[in-house]
């Protein structure tokens, strides 16, 4: 193989994202528009009047769906959240499940069941009120095999939903309509994720799904749901825009008459549109930019505490990378201090474990496989690795700290005998091939947590739906139910503090550096909660308002 063919420079990584984003912001009449101008324009061609309180999101990854069944991606989830509502909400700050707010208003636990209160008020954009036995037809949907929903394990506790998969009962015997406003839920075991992952249970009309493909029925390309915003349109690639719900059943809420979600694919030329003032706020510009972001002083920017570590994910069905001494040599081959050094400013740090290290189940005393090339060239010839067997290695394109990732450890493994074939990737293709199984390693994870490390099962039990390595391990699988049931939070961080050192060492994911994310908006929005969940600065954007001029 012709080595220097596949091998990337950041120079020529950047080439064509750059080019294609840059485009993207001239303004849509084919003027060269730039900063108010262009953003005016922009949400005039969306449908809003000038009048109108608008914000413009920046976002480096186009969305996969908002078809909230089939959601696995930050991006896909936030949207799916304004557009149809979480059944219960997780305060953002705090991560813990709140009543009063979401689609269930209230609930009570009675042993091992649930009895939940809907929101009198809640109804659907379209004006029909939303009913407990909407909620149990959408949970109903997340179970059911034809739906292939990757977040159907979160609902797996309920009673009956095993057998209900299994196809030997067609109906689910833990969930009860009790009348319009009241469902009773109960598990076949406890669960401490429970609460926690009703926030990915979206109420959806059942009058109109019934009967229908919840998988990839027309009604979700422009879907009606209880949300604080209602969908307007969404040109993929660019602008998904979306317009306040006159129904939505919080008072006064959303404070904004629109979003516009724009997609450009690079973090340079999204750091420049803040700076120009073309967009309101993103929490993807390249942070090594923060000065020049400074140099606008509308702007006002935040840098949240770490979430999970980013790094490398395997997929087993690569013959050597199902060996753990070839998954164990490559994490330590690459110096990450020295990556952190060269390419994070000082505003990142070497990761430790799946577990975001302000979760209270975080070990501090973790370790993790240290560098040392020698013994990485020791574990490959152990099992006869191959010299010069090239692995496809993907990352998201425009993604500046992954691309300097994805070339770091290129030039890492070269020194002990592993080559790249790199195959950077827009995006939500990205996300559609790691949901087909269709890469070998990747720079973006589907694995780590940063609020409840619950959902660390779901990532890495033996034939999980949100298990995309293909890993398996069965003294892991037995940790992670034991962690699942333990209801005492200091028994269950001995569990999780297990549960880490393994994954450490079988290494199926390298969690090597914490990525510094750098959260910016204008000035004029106000009551701004931060928070590290999904899209973070912009979780709870039905809080927002604008300022008083």
């Amino acid at each position: 193989m012709n080595r220097r063919k596949h091998e990337l420079s950041r120079r020529g990584f950047m080439g064509g994202a750059a080019a294609t984003a840059a485009a993207a912001s001239l303004g849509l009449s084919g003027r060269a528009l730039a900063g108010p101008a262009a953003r005016a324009e922009r949400i005039q061609r969306a449908g809003f009047q000038a009048e109108e309180n608008v914000i413009i999101i920046g976002t480096l990854g186009e969305a996969s769906t908002i078809n909230p069944f089939l959601e696995n991606d930050t991006e896909a989830y936030w949207r799916c959240k304004m557009l149809y509502e979480q059944f219960v909400r997780v305060d953002g700050a705090t991560f813990a499940p709140t009543p009063g707010f979401g689609i269930a208003q209230d609930w009570t636990l009675d042993g091992l069941t649930y009895t939940f209160t809907l929101q009198p008020n809640a109804v659907f954009s379209d004006g029909t009120d939303v009913t407990a036995d909407d909620v149990a037809f959408t949970i109903l949907g997340f179970l059911h095999p034809d739906t292939a929903s990757p977040q159907a394990g979160k609902f797996f506790s309920i009673a009956g939903a095993q057998e209900y998969v299994d196809g030997t009962a067609t109906e689910v015997s833990g969930l009860e309509v009790v009348d319009a406003k009241t469902l009773k839920i109960t598990l076949a075991e406890p669960d401490a994720s429970f609460l926690f992952n009703l926030r990915y249970l979206f109420p959806l009309p059942k009058a109109q799904l019934e009967g229908k493909s919840l998988s990839d029925d027309p009604w979700f390309d422009n879907p009606i749901g209880a949300g604080p915003f209602v969908f307007e349109s969404w040109s993929v690639g660019g602008d998904w825009v979306a317009k306040k719900s006159p129904t939505y059943y919080q008072e006064g809420k959303p404070g904004l008459d629109g979003i516009i979600h724009r997609t450009i694919a690079d973090a340079n030329t999204l750091a420049l549109a803040l700076q120009t003032g073309e967009i309101d706020g993103s929490v993807y510009p390249a942070p090594t930019l923060r000065d020049q972001i400074a140099q606008n002083p509308d702007m006002t920017f935040t840098v949240p505490p770490f979430t999970s570590p980013d790094g490398w994910m395997f997929n087993f069905q690569n013959e050597w990378l199902a060996k753990k001494e070839v998954r164990q040599a490559i994490c330590m081959a690459i110096d990450v201090k020295q990556y952190v050094a060269d390419s994070l400013m000082g505003m990142g740090d070497v990761g430790v474990g799946p577990i975001a290290p302000d979760n209270w189940a975080f070990d501090p005393n973790l370790k993790n496989l240290p560098y040392d090339p020698a013994k990485a060239k020791e574990l490959l010839d152990s099992v006869s690795f191959p010299a010069g067997t090239a692995f496809r290695a993907t990352v998201n394109t425009g993604n500046v700290l992954r691309e300097d990732w994805l070339v770091f450890s290129q030039q890492a493994l070269k020194e002990i005998g592993i080559e790249f074939t790199p195959e950077p990737q827009e995006y939500a293709t990205l996300v559609d091939a790691v949901g087909a199984r269709d890469f070998e390693m990747c720079g973006v994870l589907w694995g780590g947590i940063t609020a409840d490390p619950g959902e660390l099962r779901e990532q890495f039990l033996t034939d999980a739906s949100g298990n995309f390595t293909g890993y398996s391990n069965p003294e892991l699988d037995q940790l992670l139910d034991q962690a699942k049931q333990e209801l005492d939070m200091d028994k269950a961080k001995e569990l999780y503090a297990q549960i880490q050192q393994i994954i450490i060492d079988d290494a199926p994911f390298f969690f090597a550096w914490y990525r510094p994310f750098l959260n910016v908006v204008h000035k004029r929005f106000t009551n701004i909660t931060p928070s590290n969940l999904e899209e973070q600065l912009f979780y709870a954007l039905e809080d927002f308002i604008v300022a008083a001029s």
